[in-house]
C-alpha cells in the first residue's frame, strides 16, 4: 500500500470518527433539552407564552348557556356573545366567560377592543366560568367591535394546544 493511498485511509477514518463526536453530541445536546421541554409543571408554560394555571376566579356555571357558536359539529362548543353591555371608566366589570359543560378542554380568555388586550384569564375548566373581570384599564363610553380570542388547551397531562376560536361581538360600555 502506497503512502498516499495510507494518508487517504487515515484522513477519512479521521472524518468520520470527528462527524461522529459532533453528531453524537448534538444529538445529546437536543435530547436533552427534549426530555426538559415534555415535563409541564402546572407553572410552566405549555405552549404559546401562556402559563397553566387554572383561573382562581373561575366557578360553576349555573345559569342556562349562550348560543353554541360552532354548529353541532360534536367537538369543542364555542359560547356565542350576541351584545354585551359593560359600564365606562370601571376596570372591575361582570361578563360572563364561560367554558361550556361537556367540553373536551380547558379554555382561556382574551378580551380585545380595538386591537387591545383589555382582560386575559388563567385556564377555565369545563361547566365553569368566570365572570368578575378585572380589566387592564377602563373603556369609555360608545359601541366597539369586541373579539374574545378564545385558546383550548386537552385535559390530559400534556395539555396540548387545541383548535381555538375568536369570537366577535357588540360592546356597548354605557
Amino acid at each position: 500500500m502506497s503512502t498516499v493511498t495510507l494518508n487517504k485511509s487515515r484522513l477519512i477514518i479521521a472524518t468520520i470518527i470527528v462527524v461522529a463526536v459532533i453528531g453524537g453530541g448534538a444529538y445529546y445536546f437536543v435530547s436533552s433539552m427534549n426530555k426538559a421541554d415534555v415535563i409541564i409543571a402546572p407553572s410552566q408554560t405549555p405552549m404559546g407564552g401562556l402559563s397553566f394555571m387554572l383561573d382562581e376566579n373561575a366557578k360553576e356555571f349555573t345559569g342556562s348557556a349562550p348560543e353554541n357558536r360552532s354548529g353541532n359539529t360534536g367537538g369543542i362548543k364555542i359560547p356565542g356573545y350576541g351584545t354585551v353591555t359593560l359600564p365606562a371608566n370601571m376596570t372591575n366589570v361582570k361578563m360572563i366567560l364561560l367554558n361550556p359543560e361537556g367540553n373536551p378542554c380547558y379554555f382561556s380568555f382574551e378580551l380585545v377592543v380595538d386591537g387591545e388586550t383589555y382582560y386575559t384569564s388563567d385556564m377555565v375548566p369545563p361547566s365553569m366560568c368566570v365572570e368578575d373581570l378585572t380589566l387592564t384599564k377602563p373603556l369609555e363610553k360608545g359601541e366597539y367591535t369586541a373579539l374574545l380570542k378564545i385558546r383550548t388547551w386537552s385535559l390530559d397531562e400534556g395539555h396540548h394546544a387545541m383548535n381555538g376560536a375568536n369570537v366577535e361581538f357588540e360592546l356597548k360600555v354605557i
